[in-house]
């Protein structure tokens, strides 16, 4: 006989913290223009934030339908979720490539410091090499700059020492 699915410690929790989540967020997309009308500003946010609740429902309920990993009270359920759905250690690195991200992209400009932070994401959390992190990097750069700066005309933001005239390689 198939054993079903258990929970995993915290995932309870998470998603009541997704629907909490979502309900703010509806409640904001709403604040945008009401239902003024369908093609307000505020009806894809709201139909997004729709979906969001919705799909954050049926998780939160099913979650409470399925059996619980045993652990030792909620102590041994945190101790769980910390040592394996979301370990400290790799968890503050990856805050910190995100941080180093942040503020790398003023001075460096879009497409320097989004090439580095992939690189470095894919590099870190997926484990494939350096060749592999590279090249899902640039790819992943370049088809990002070319749908919002060229299809969408968007300006990205761009390193104020690095001016290459019509090429733009700095954002």
């Amino acid at each position: 006989m198939k054993e079903g699915r258990r929970l995993l410690p915290g995932e309870k929790a998470f998603g009541l913290l997704v629907l909490i989540l979502s309900l703010f967020l509806s409640y904001h997309a709403y604040d945008i223009a009401g239902f003024s009308s369908i093609s307000s500003a505020g009806t894809f946010p709201m139909v997004a934030a729709a979906v969001m609740v919705f799909c954050s429902l049926v998780v939160v309920w099913r979650n409470f339908r399925m059996p619980r990993v045993e652990a030792d009270g909620f102590r041994g359920e945190m101790r769980r979720f910390a040592v394996e759905i979301a370990p400290l250690r790799p968890l503050g690195i990856y805050v910190g490539i995100i941080v180093a991200y942040m503020f790398a992209i003023e001075p460096l400009g879009f497409s320097i410091s989004s090439l580095v932070f992939l690189f470095a994401s894919f590099w870190y959390l997926h484990r494939k090499g350096l060749v592999f992190a590279a090249g899902l990097s640039i790819a992943s750069v370049t088809a990002i700059y070319a749908l919002f700066r060229v299809v969408f005309k968007v300006v990205l933001p761009e390193a104020e020492w690095l001016d290459l005239g019509p090429l733009g390689l700095g954002g």
